[in-house]
């Protein structure tokens, strides 16, 4: 028996108002969740970096003046309660050297160049901040994502296996100063962050007058292997 069209087409309606039929409609433009904000995602990866009991840290550079004196590069290993070890590589009191470097607790020893062994220092007499301090909480390098103003996403990138979301902004060099001890505290610093899908922070490139008024160089800090078990203790 053949259903008249006017009755198939009242049966419909009828299941439908009575939710007895999934009654969709090409038309549904029922909004999605809303993505989070590029200043969201920044906070989401500074928790990330405060909350890893250890994160291994690279450290690269250019545009650096053959003059100036301070950490042009580094590998290593930081922890929470802040904590490193690696080596940095720079120059120091005007003598180029790759110096091996522990610091924790608070105190800072390192393997310099002429001196036996590892010897208790005050990285503040080389011009170089405590490595330590890159993982505070509330005034290290996590504490720059939450510093940075008008956050933009860009581009993806590729970095090895992983794709990247880039959030651009601008941070204040009061900020960069207090971190590095070195650069314009008047001037302002471009910042490229590089983020996973999930958020975890990857990539920090930050370009500014590192050197004084009117210079321009690039500090890149890559950051990987996330809660790798790591001892870091005194010498």
């Amino acid at each position: 028996m053949r259903i008249p069209v006017k009755l198939a087409a009242a049966l419909l309606a009828a299941l439908c108002a009575t939710g007895l039929a999934a009654c969709t409609s090409d038309g549904d433009n029922t909004p999605g969740p809303t993505p989070p904000s590029p200043a969201q995602r920044l906070a989401a990866a500074k928790a990330k970096v405060d909350e890893a009991p250890s994160v291994h840290l690279e450290l690269d550079s250019s545009g650096v003046p053959k003059d100036a004196s301070g950490v042009t590069a580094g590998d290593g290993w930081g922890a929470h309660p802040p904590a490193f070890k690696g080596t940095l590589k720079g120059v120091f009191s005007g003598i180029p050297a790759d110096v091996e470097i522990i610091s924790t607790g608070g105190e800072v020893w390192a393997k310099l160049p002429l001196f036996p062994g590892m010897n208790k220092i005050d990285p503040k007499a080389f011009g170089v901040p405590d490595p330590a301090t890159l993982f505070s909480t509330d005034r290290g390098l996590s504490s720059l994502l939450t510093a940075t103003q008008s956050p933009v996403e860009g581009e993806q990138v590729r970095n090895g296996s992983e794709v990247l979301t880039t959030i651009k902004g601008t941070i204040p060099g009061a900020n960069v100063v207090d971190l590095f001890l070195i650069g314009d505290r008047n001037g302002s610093f471009q910042a490229t962050f590089g983020l996973t899908d999930a958020d975890e922070l990857r990539q920090v490139a930050l370009t500014g007058p590192f050197f004084g008024s009117g210079t321009s160089s690039t500090y890149t800090v890559t950051l990987d292997q996330y809660g790798t078990p790591v001892t870091i203790e005194k010498p």
